[in-house]
């Protein structure tokens, strides 16, 4: 799952966390303007907690410099999966319910043009089609003239006053932006009537503070009851749950010490705060060159220490093959400059094993490009030819010497030597045609023109997926193309080595044939 769908799973459960909160402990409360506020905020909070989570005074991560060389390459053949279809899923519902919104301002501000806007008793005011539910949008009620000439066009009037004056119209928006980015989750749902329902409430008590009658009002929110459809974003005088908003009405005040209840909901934010909070980075117990205590850490995201455990993982696998290969040889000089290559690596592996024992105190390794997964070639061509030739003179010399022993234990000893001298000009063969110097490079034609086309395939390949990343904006696929590049231009070496190995070879023996 990507960082930011996990983002969006966090923020679910923080807002189902805050509607559950409501629903138990401020539902049923008249603390009107209270729950208002709780709501938005809920809003609001369940975006902000995830997007800065603090580091968790319980839970601690392991570094474990694991060189495990075999994760890159599972992780690079993964087959297409689900999780691969759900940032598709979730921006198509996204997009959605966004168009359905912009939808409805357009409506919305396509009445305002055909109808246009009078003013009435300061109010702003918009005839709309006979039938229509009275609603107010910002500083504009939207009224079937036909209601003006009712018996309860004033308390209407008031109601929906109290909605311009309070600003629903700011909530619905907010709310329906939440929803669109959160349409997945079942809980934004009943929130969103949470909120439209706190808003009649306000309405309302609004207007039974200005004098109205409460009969005469709740009968009225009878007869308004049934009509034409709602308008989605506007704050209408006609909603369902008719009956609890006259429950709320008819109800007596919640005593002030109700209010309390909301600080029962603070342990469920801390907690929830807490569940989201990051682990504390930790060494592991019994790791070499790595102690067993809390590492105090300037590094958060731990993005430091994730590539200071991959350039570990590269270097362990580079020492092997360096420590192979000293057995192996015998050439003197070759041991030499093998031995440097490796105290160099062991160097830079002693670094990266004390930034992980504490990355608080000891600074990562400097910036460098990272290390390739074998070393470079010891030798130049020029000097690999001349080893090669050197062998090839030994190797005549031996079979000369095998040719005239006459003794038993001479044949056996020179036979032995014999073997050594094949086995080092396999070697030598293997340095020059792989260009990364490992022992099991990857296999490549021998001819100059099997090469050739080789060469000029791999090219044509490294040019398409350079176009590739041009073009893609998808952070995984880019992470693909740059692996793929890297191998691509890795065998391209090998295969530039094997081809001037080859040319300089075929040379060799026009030049013996000639002479």
């Amino acid at each position: 799952m990507t960082p930011f769908l996990t983002y969006l799973l966090r923020s679910a459960i923080a807002l189902a966390v805050f509607y559950g909160i409501y629903e138990l402990l401020l539902k049923r409360e008249t603390f009107f303007q209270l729950n208002r506020a709780y709501l938005v905020s809920g809003l609001l909070l369940s975006f902000l907690i995830p997007a800065f989570p603090i580091a968790s005074p319980f839970r601690e991560t392991l570094l474990v410099p694991a060189f495990d060389s075999s994760m890159g390459s599972q992780a690079a053949g993964r087959a297409f999966g689900l999780a691969d279809l759900l940032p598709f899923l979730y921006w198509a519902g996204a997009a959605f319910f966004l168009g359905r919104l912009v939808l409805h301002l357009a409506r919305l501000g396509m009445i305002v043009r055909r109808k246009g806007i009078r003013r009435l008793r300061g109010v702003k005011i918009v005839a709309v089609d006979p039938g229509s539910p009275p609603f107010s949008f910002f500083d504009v009620v939207f009224l079937d003239e036909s209601l003006s000439r009712g018996g309860g066009f004033r308390r209407i009037l008031a109601h929906e006053e109290v909605h311009v004056r309070q600003q629903h119209t700011l909530d619905v928006l907010l709310m329906e932006i939440v929803l669109s980015l959160q349409w997945f989750n079942p809980f934004v749902w009943p929130y969103k009537k949470a909120l439209q329902a706190t808003h009649e409430y306000l309405a309302d008590s609004g207007v039974i503070a200005q004098g109205y009658s409460s009969v005469k009002y709740q009968l009225l929110m009878f007869e308004q009851h049934m009509g034409a459809s709602l308008f989605e974003l506007g704050n209408n005088f006609r909603r369902s749950q008719i009956k609890r908003r006259i429950m709320m009405l008819s109800k007596a005040k919640s005593p002030k010490a109700a209010k309390l209840k909301l600080l029962l909901a603070l342990p469920l934010v801390l907690a929830l705060v807490l569940a989201f909070a990051e682990p504390r980075a930790s060494a592991v117990a019994g790791t070499p060159g790595i102690q067993d205590k809390v590492v105090k850490t300037t590094d958060p995201d731990g993005t430091k220490i994730l590539k200071a455990q991959e350039e570990a993982k590269k270097l362990a696998v580079i020492e092997k093959d360096l420590k192979a290969k000293i057995e192996e040889t015998q050439d003197e000089a070759m041991r030499t400059e093998l031995k440097k290559k490796l105290e160099t690596v062991l160097q830079k592996r002693q670094q990266i094993e004390a930034f992980l024992a504490n990355p608080g105190a000891v600074p990562p390794p400097p910036p460098g490009p990272s290390a390739p997964p074998a070393p470079p070639a010891p030798f130049t061509q020029e000097e690999l030819k001349a080893q090669y030739k050197m062998l090839v003179e030994k190797e005549a010399d031996i079979k000369g010497q095998l040719e005239k022993a006459t003794d038993e234990t001479k044949k056996a000893e020179l036979t032995a030597t014999l073997d050594k001298i094949h086995q080092k000009q396999a070697q030598v063969k293997e340095m020059a045609m792989a260009a990364s110097g490992q022992a099991s490079g990857p296999k490549i034609p021998a001819t100059v023109e099997e090469l050739e086309q080789g060469l000029v395939k791999l090219q044509a390949k490294e040019a398409d997926i350079r176009e590739k990343l041009k073009t893609t904006t998808d952070a995984m696929e880019k992470t693909k193309l740059k692996e793929m590049l890297g191998k691509v231009l890795q065998t391209q070496e090998v295969y530039k080595v094997g081809l001037a190995y080859a040319k300089g070879a075929k040379t060799a023996k026009v030049e013996k044939i000639e002479k």
